[in-house]
């Protein structure tokens, strides 16, 4: 064994443990029940004392020989379940890796060496005691040194032991740089017994090849052996990782020259920079699309036109199958005869206006069409209309938004099912979306609202999921408001490239003179303040001047705890704070604290590291978390909190929320702006500070506004509310559909994809 190979030592508080939890060693007995994902397990597993039940995300553990030995090293802590008695709740596991000396003792015993039972291993333990994991590593010929053990067995622990043993240096030097022990576990599952050849020679591989493994991670491992930054298969794997940063942004793709700047910012080699491209375009692993005398539509980001684009391969066959396929639809869509929607109108008690008629029309043809316009322009009375017209016709169609409580809202609005895209297009986890072109969505025609939020992503799924023309395709949202989390800016898209048929509302139903909200909204769209209530005369927008960051949060506290609940709102059902960031004393995590702090002190607690959830507190999901059929920016309310669970009530449907599923929770006190989008609260209390930045824009102002029903503050610094509402720019993203729309000889996948 060299100087620079790990040496695992014995430890009374094992490396990478978190606080609070420990070691629980021995062989895998039984795997009592598995998800099929490997997601979580629970296993018994034979300590020297016992029997244990082990739970958590164990479900590789199978792999190990039920029943056959297979040893285990368990990260994680005892605990009490009220159904279940004494459990260990494991957070990560290493295979065939002793931590403890009781462990060793057990692997010993264990490990199939002819003559060595678990006598003789309590034999080797008691010889060398706490200096029996070196005595393994780097001076194995000491074992002939325990009486009774002989030459010809201490030989062939040497060789047992041996035999794994690059794979536990590399499971040690990984927990070294911060993995997680479940990180780990991913790693030596994936590799097996090449894991320490692939960590110090290649291992940018698991950049690519290993879920959780990012580009940072791999480039701190080849530094830790040796490998220079003008190693080529840094290059490449850079060149991945500043496309995926891009994408996080928003962008589609990056002009070569972008894409260039980041990867030497990153220490890339210039002359590696042009080799690193093409490879990865001759790989198959991104695609670059030729210079053409073409700019992104008005609102998109200009590109220079002589500059190659370089597209990550999925959101080039994203954008390109979108276009082709709406191109389609647009050129299927059918005449409506004017008295089929004048019919729909008198039915459903309405009068509309001639932008209205024709979005009714357009909508019936069977083609595509988008409906934009701002808050009080009549979207829902227009999608009413349009669903009383399908039934005249007896047609069957479907409503739905990007998240739950855009849906809800929809429906309530309609009085129709609404369901959210991913329920519509009834996603399963793991393995993507059940309706496709194999099995298209039945009916006539379906209202997707709030657009804005769609990526380019799900919007190829929708679309490849439609039966075909005719089939109405109505997108239903408000252009002013932020685009999509996700890759692209497609309500943008639509509208500008002048090919999809785009009825414009403009005419407000709802007097601004009665709404200060629908004031304030219209003040920020002409790049305006807002005018609080003491001035204005409305009773339902304030702004609230705090200069100093800490006191302004303070405030916010004080508007929710006192102000707002004594004019009946519930802090916990009515009141949702928003603001644009999630850092600092006026982010989301600052803010939350003090809300939670406020409104929740006593709640029992669920702990997991430095994350605390209390029974009774608001929470919001993170990400999609397919399993329990809870998606990202769902909000719900805490009913019990235990030491493995959490009870949860979504808007009515109970959950529980296992402990290892904590991390995909935050608490829903305040949330973003973007988390917001698509969601209505009767009070809003937005928080706009100095210290948020570059976050100051006016579709984020705009955006933020439109989420208050009846009352909205505003809260912070008036230069930050002046920045909102003036700044247009930035935010701008690389997207291509709406150049792609206007040129049919843009809708081509290379042959290979």
């Amino acid at each position: 064994m060299t100087d620079s190979e790990p040496t695992l030592l014995p430890e009374p508080h094992p490396p990478g443990a978190r606080s609070g939890e420990e070691w629980l060693e021995g062989t895998v007995e039984r795997v009592l029940w598995a998800a099929d994902d490997g997601s979580y397990a629970v296993v018994r597993v034979r300590t020297t004392d016992a029997a244990v039940t082990v739970v958590g995300p164990l479900g590789g553990l199978s792999a190990l020989g039920e029943g056959q030995g297979g040893f285990v090293a368990i990260e994680g802590r005892y605990e009490q379940h009220a159904l279940h008695g004494t459990q260990f709740r494991a957070t990560g596991w290493l295979p065939g890796s002793p931590r403890t000396l009781a462990g060793l003792e057990l692997w010993l015993g264990a490990a199939g060496i002819p003559g060595v039972g678990e006598g003789m291993a309590s034999k080797v333990i008691k010889h060398f005691g706490m200096d029996a994991l070196r005595v393994l590593d780097s001076q194995p010929s000491r074992l002939r040194q325990v009486k009774g053990l002989g030459r010809a067995r201490a030989d062939a622990i040497a060789a047992r032991w041996a035999e794994d043993r690059e794979g536990r240096a590399a499971a040690v030097a990984l927990r070294g740089m911060g993995l997680s022990a479940r990180l780990v576990e991913r790693v030596r599952s994936r590799y097996g017994g090449r894991t320490q050849s692939v960590v110090t020679t290649t291992p940018y591989r698991l950049a690519e090849e290993v879920a959780g493994i990012g580009f940072r991670i791999a480039d701190g491992l080849a530094a830790a052996n040796g490998i220079g930054k003008d190693d080529p298969a840094r290059a490449r794997a850079a060149v991945a990782h500043v496309l995926g940063e891009a994408e996080n942004d928003g962008h589609c793709f990056l002009p070569r020259a972008v894409l260039a700047r980041r990867l030497t910012a990153l220490e890339v080699p210039e002359e590696r920079v042009t080799a690193a491209i093409a490879e990865a375009d001759l790989g198959g692993r991104v695609v670059v699309e030729p210079a053409r005398d073409a700019v992104v539509g008005d609102l998109g980001a200009r590109v220079p036109h002589d500059e190659d684009r370089v597209w990550g391969v999925r959101l080039y066959r994203a954008e390109v199958n979108v276009a082709m396929h709406l191109r389609a639809r647009v050129a299927a869509a059918r005449p409506v005869r004017p008295e089929e929607v004048a019919s729909a109108a008198r039915y459903a008690g309405v009068v509309l206006d001639p932008q209205q008629q024709r979005a009714v029309a357009a909508a019936l043809g069977g083609g595509v069409v988008v409906v934009t316009g701002g808050p009080g322009t009549g979207k829902t009375t227009l999608v009413k209309v349009l669903l009383r017209a399908a039934v005249e016709r007896g047609e069957a169609w479907m409503l739905a938004s990007p998240t739950g409580r855009a849906s809800r809202r929809l429906e309530e609005a309609t009085g129709q099912e609404a369901k959210t895209l991913h329920r519509l297009l009834e996603v399963k986890p793991g393995e993507g979306f059940a309706r496709g072109p194999e099995r298209p969505l039945e009916g006539d025609g379906l209202v997707i609202d709030e657009v804005s939020m769609v990526d380019v992503s799900l919007l190829e799924a929708v679309i490849e999921a439609l039966p075909e023309p005719p089939f109405s395709l109505v997108l239903v949202g408000d252009a002013d408001q932020l685009p999509s989390v996700g890759p692209g800016q497609v309500l943008r898209d639509l509208i500008t490239s002048g090919v999809i048929p785009v009825v414009r509302l403009e005419r407000v139903f709802r007097q601004s003179s009665d709404s200060g909200i629908l004031s304030a909204a219209l003040a920020v769209h002409a790049g305006d303040v807002p005018v609080s209530g003491e001035r204005s005369g409305h009773d339902d927008v304030f702004l609230v001047a705090r200069t100093d960051s800490e006191r302004a949060a303070r405030t916010v506290v004080q508007i929710v705890q006192e102000r707002l609940a004594g004019k009946g709102y519930d802090p916990f059902r009515d009141v949702q704070v928003l603001t644009p960031i999630r850092r600092g004393p006026m982010g989301t995590e600052g803010l939350n604290r003090l809300l939670q702090a406020a409104l929740n002190p006593g709640g029992a607690p669920l702990v997991r590291g430095e994350r605390e959830i209390r029974s009774g507190d608001r929470v919001l999901c993170t990400r999609n978390t397919y399993a329990l059929e809870v998606f990202n920016g769902d909000t719900g309310r805490v009913l019990e909190a235990r030491r493995d669970l959490l009870r949860i009530d979504f808007d009515g449907r109970v959950v529980d929320w296992p402990r290892e599923e904590l991390p995909n929770l935050d608490l829903g006190y305040a949330v973003t702006v973007h988390k917001a989008q698509g969601s209505e609260y009767p009070a809003v209390v937005l928080a706009l500070d100095r210290s948020h930045g570059i976050m100051l824009r006016r579709a984020l102002f705009y955006t933020a506004i439109t989420r208050a029903r009846r009352f909205l503050c505003v809260v912070g610094d008036p230069v930050a509310w002046a920045r909102a509402a003036s700044v247009v720019e930035g935010g701008q993203r690389y997207t291509g559909l709406g150049e792609r729309l206007q040129a049919p000889d843009r809708q081509a996948l290379p042959p290979w994809m």
